[in-house]
């Protein structure tokens, strides 16, 4: 027994972290780590479902309220206030303690955000709510799109972090189909309980299924000593596998890693076309139905043209994540970021063709999809291990504030008297100078495979 003990010590594998990376990024990927990405997928919807869930209950809560359009934009703004503050703050927490823990944090404040709402009384109460709603979305889509980069394999990386990109449009689908079917019996509150058992649901879900990543654990000191490590590795096909005992220099965590000088360029350049791009994709959103509407078309007409706009982006991000294999990510990205700028020119400049409009909104919503996730793809391979959740944190942060000023902006401008083809020009340039800025000098994509 002693030679046989001897003999299965022998066969131990002792790889450093930098080895067990690249053997985990050529290897096919395991059966715990498709679940993972799933998992993603999962709470990328239930982002999707709680940001634009507000949306749709907003005409009845107006209604039952007599809340006037200011009221409502303060709620709105509320939201996304929350998303700021939970991207900024909360995810960068997931560098130090863990993806997972973070996770269940965030869909904590998720269900309990959702389900207040549904008891909210008055308009204060609501806004509060929402906020708090909101900083658990932050932290939550700051934090899936690492996970989902350290759990999939180099070959499919920016397929997985695509389909957990469409989550987003995926889970707005599903919450103007829940709102259907619960406001006339259940009123604006069903639509919010619905989210807080979508969040309940998940919570055990992610529990049961969801390890922490092993880019974490391997960016642990202790990891070679981290039993979570051990058995992670064996359910990834790498049984018999030690960790080899490394002495390593301290390394920076946080917003300290995110601008230091090796990563500052990448991380302000990021920011900059995240911010730039985002701020066209929530112009489109927004305004899209009310240029329909002042073309001639009733609001039920413009509604299926924004629908539209939202179903095939789903199609643009899948997509995306299928060419990044083909032609490379940066080459993909580019391209729907420079697309998108021509896409919002020409959607300016349609006539009054309710055709052509359903075509020129399908079109602009594939690319604006597809630009968010190459941004998103890109952002999760463009940080070490220590540092992916607190940059992708902060690069979404700054989104949430673009994307909260540009719809405002736009107005601002339709009510100094310019045309929608102005505008959209306006836009279009400015996602221009979003793919200059990203294809400008372009810094090499993640030193870290995981």
């Amino acid at each position: 027994m002693i030679n046989d003990l001897s003999e299965r010590k022998a066969h131990v594998n002792k790889l450093s972290s930098e080895e067990i990376r690249q053997r985990i990024d050529a290897s096919p990927m395991s059966a715990v780590q498709v679940t993972a990405i799933v998992i993603t997928v999962m709470l990328a919807a239930l982002d999707g479902y709680d940001v634009l869930s507000i949306t749709f209950a907003a005409p009845a809560i107006s209604s039952a309220w007599e809340l006037g359009k200011a009221a409502l934009g303060i709620v709105f703004s509320s939201g996304l206030a929350g998303m700021a503050l939970g991207s900024f703050f909360l995810a960068p927490l997931a560098d130090r303690v863990g993806r997972k823990p973070i996770t269940l944090l965030s869909l904590v404040l998720m269900g309990a955000g959702s389900l207040l709402s549904a008891t909210a009384q008055t308009l204060s109460e609501l806004i509060a709510w929402r906020a708090l709603t909101g900083l658990g979305i932050g932290s939550c889509i700051a934090v899936v799109y690492p996970i989902a980069a350290e759990f999939s394999n180099s070959r499919h990386r920016a397929l997985c972090i695509a389909l957990t990109a469409i989550g987003y449009p995926l889970g707005g689908l599903i919450a103007s189909i829940v709102a259907s079917l619960l406001l006339d019996d259940f009123g604006w509150q069903g639509i919010f309980v619905a989210g807080f058992v979508a969040a309940a649901i998940m919570m055990p879900i992610v529990m049961a299924f969801m390890p922490e990543s092993l880019g974490f654990l391997l960016s642990r000191d202790r990891s070679a000593r981290d039993k979570r490590l051990v058995r992670l590795l064996q359910r990834c096909g790498l049984p018999q596998t030690e960790v080899l005992e490394m002495r390593r220099s301290p390394v920076k965590l946080g917003y300290a890693a995110v601008f230091e000088p090796g990563q500052r360029a990448t991380t302000i350049r990021l920011t900059i076309v995240n911010a730039l791009n985002v701020a066209v994709v929530y112009f489109v959103l927004n305004w899209m139905p009310q240029m329909v509407t002042d073309a001639g078309f009733s609001p039920a007409q413009s509604s299926r043209v924004a629908a539209i706009a939202n179903i095939v982006g789903i199609f643009g991000g899948a997509l995306l994540g299928v060419l990044a294999r083909r032609i490379g990510l940066n080459s993909a990205t580019s391209f729907a970021i420079f697309a998108l700028g021509a896409s919002t020119i020409v959607f300016g400049l349609t006539p009054p063709s309710y055709t052509l409009l359903m075509v020129a909104a399908g079109v602009s919503g594939f690319l604006l999809f597809a630009s968010m996730t190459g941004i998103y793809a890109t952002l999760a391979q463009s940080f070490r291990d220590e540092a992916r959740a607190s940059g992708t944190g902060f690069v979404i942060g700054v989104g949430r504030i673009s994307s909260a000023i540009a719809p405002a902006i736009a107005g601002g401008l339709f009510a100094a008297g310019m045309g929608p083809a102005g505008i959209c020009l306006v836009f279009g340039l400015v996602a221009f100078v979003a793919g200059l800025v990203f294809v400008w000098k372009r810094p090499p994509l993640s030193v870290v495979s995981i």
